[in-house]
């Protein structure tokens, strides 16, 4: 076992808690937006509307743009372009587009009582970093696991096993936090427990469909959701997540 971090190896009630970053920690819906309509019109492809936007946070960038060109009739490699173009006008403003969710910093001071903290996004590695450390969030969530191959889609289970392997955390004593169907199924497919946040791009009905062990609608209820799964943590049994009643609220 290889701990990226001295944290993971003095877990207390839980051995992780890792966390989506965009539409879970950070509201990005400007900065992705933005973003998204200037790659657009600057490659001549008209501009989305902010509903549709929204349906691409969350999802990798790649695989967006790759529907993107699918959706235009054009030649499928223009998806790498498109991606370029992207993630330079991101780059430079994301961090002034990108606002931390209110309660969100509280919230994690209060679930550091009950396991290390960290996050886990489909963003582009460097990417993700770079916008941690403009937005002030290093200092509360240090370790970040994102996809680090620019050119491949890297699926979001993959990056969660990923995370649990680097950190030794066992599935079962882990949860899995954000607000898109892609965070609860990954959560899923390695086992963990899952939380659905409805202050995100993802709704009810898209949580509650993927069968998230929890949703909560506000972020002060993030506590008691976790504190739920640590009391089922401390009798030790992988078993025990299924007394959670898939989708429904914390």
């Amino acid at each position: 076992m290889t701990v990226l971090n001295e944290t993971f190896s003095d877990a207390r009630f839980l051995d992780a808690i890792f966390f989506d970053l965009d539409g879970c920690l950070v509201d990005s819906t400007r900065a992705i937006t933005n973003t998204f309509n200037h790659t657009l019109l600057t490659s001549g492809i008209a501009p989305r509307s902010a509903e549709v936007t929204r349906s691409f946070i969350g999802p990798p960038l790649r695989a967006t743009f790759d529907r993107v060109v699918v959706e235009e009739g054009l030649d499928p490699a223009f998806a790498s372009v498109l991606v370029a173009t992207y993630r330079a006008r991101y780059g430079a403003m994301s961090a002034s587009e990108t606002t931390i969710f209110p309660g969100v910093l509280e919230a994690l001071a209060k679930l550091r009582e009950y396991a290390p903290l960290a996050i886990v996004t489909s963003k582009f590695g460097p990417v993700a970093e770079k916008l941690v450390d403009e937005i002030g969030l290093r200092a509360h969530i240090a370790v970040v696991y994102a996809p680090r191959d620019e050119h491949t889609i890297e699926p979001k289970e993959v990056t969660l096993r990923r995370a649990l392997a680097a950190t030794g955390a066992r599935p079962h004593a882990t949860v899995m936090i954000g607000d898109r169907e892609h965070d609860v199924l990954a959560g899923h497919a390695c086992a963990t427990a899952t939380i659905g946040v409805l202050w995100g791009a993802g709704d009810r009905a898209e949580l509650e469909a993927a069968r998230a062990h929890a949703i909560v609608a506000e972020v002060d209820q993030l506590h008691g959701a976790v504190r739920e799964i640590a009391m089922r943590r401390a009798v030790d049994r992988p078993s025990d997540l299924s007394q959670f009643n898939p989708g429904s609220p914390a």
